[in-house]
C-alpha cells in the first residue's frame, strides 16, 4: 500500500471527488433496493444530471444518457406493481442469485466458486489498515460489491497521491478482475431498464475512474485476467457461479 504524503493538485483532487461521490451513489443502488422515496430523490437531485456532468468517456456517456432514459420513464407517482418489480429485480440481481452472477468476490477469484475465502480476508487486509471494517461480515462479506465501491470512494477523498495510489492498486487486485464480469452478467437478463443502466454505469465508472488513476499516478493497470481455459472451465463446470483467475 502506497505511503506518498504528497498532495495532489487541486484539479486532480477534485476531479477524484466527484468521481468517489458517483461511485458512492451507485453503491447505494447496490445495497438496497430502489423504492418510491428513492425515485423522489432521484428527480429532486437530478442525479441522473450529475452523472452526466462528471463523466467525461464515451463509455460514461452513453451509461449516463441510459440512466435518464430509465429515470424518465419511471412514472411521476409509481404504483405498488413498479415497486414491487424493482424489489424483485434487486432480488434477482443481489440476493437469490436468478440471474447466476454473484455480487462477491471471492465467488468469481477461487476454484471452488465459493463466497467468503481467501480473497475476502486479502480485501480485510486493506480496509484494516484504514481502520474500516464491515458491520457484519457473516451477512454481506467484505469483498461484496457494495463495500469495495465505498472503499474505493473512500480511497479516491483523500486528495493525496498515496489514496490514488492505493485506489488503482485496490481496483487493479480487488476489484476489476471479478467485478465487470459481474456487472455484464447480470446486466444481460435483467428485466428492469433502471437496474441494468445501473449496472452498465457502474462498469463505465470503474473504467473511467481506473483512467484517471492513471493519469494521475503513472500507475498502468495490472489485472490478472483469466485464460482461455479458466473462462472455457468457469462457462461449463460451474454448477452455480462462473468464475475467473485468482486474485493476488
Amino acid at each position: 500500500m502506497a505511503s506518498d504524503a504528497r498532495t495532489l493538485g487541486s484539479d486532480a483532487a477534485s476531479r477524484l471527488a466527484d468521481l468517489a461521490d458517483v461511485v458512492s451513489v451507485l453503491a447505494r443502488f447496490h445495497d438496497r433496493e430502489v423504492d418510491a422515496r428513492t425515485i423522489d430523490w432521484l428527480r429532486q437531485f437530478d442525479v441522473a444530471g450529475f452523472f452526466a456532468e462528471v463523466l467525461t468517456s464515451a463509455p460514461g456517456r452513453a451509461a449516463a444518457k441510459a440512466f435518464t432514459a430509465a429515470v424518465v420513464a419511471l412514472p411521476e407517482r409509481p404504483s405498488a406493481e413498479v415497486i414491487d418489480d424493482l424489489a424483485a429485480e434487486y432480488a434477482s440481481i443481489y440476493l437469490n442469485h436468478a440471474y447466476r452472477a454473484s455480487p462477491s468476490g471471492s465467488v468469481w477469484l477461487t476454484e471452488d466458486r465459493l463466497e467468503r475465502q481467501m480473497p475476502m480476508f486479502d480485501v480485510r487486509e486493506w480496509y484494516d489498515h484504514y481502520d474500516i471494517s464491515v458491520p457484519d461480515w457473516r451477512r454481506r462479506a467484505d469483498d461484496h460489491i457494495v463495500p469495495e465501491l465505498e472503499f474505493v470512494a473512500h480511497l479516491c477523498r483523500f486528495g493525496a497521491m498515496s489514496g490514488a495510489e492505493d485506489a488503482a492498486g485496490f481496483l487493479d487486485g480487488h476489484v476489476l478482475n471479478w467485478m465487470p464480469e459481474f456487472l455484464e452478467k447480470a446486466a444481460r437478463p435483467a428485466q428492469c431498464a433502471l437496474y441494468r443502466a445501473i449496472l452498465q454505469m457502474t462498469d463505465a465508472v470503474l473504467d473511467e475512474l481506473r483512467d484517471e488513476l492513471e493519469a494521475i499516478t503513472g500507475r498502468a493497470r495490472q489485472v490478472a485476467f483469466p485464460t482461455s481455459d479458466d473462462a472455457q472451465q468457469a462457462e461449463t463446470a460451474a454448477p452455480y457461479f462462473p468464475g475467473v483467475a485468482e486474485s493476488w
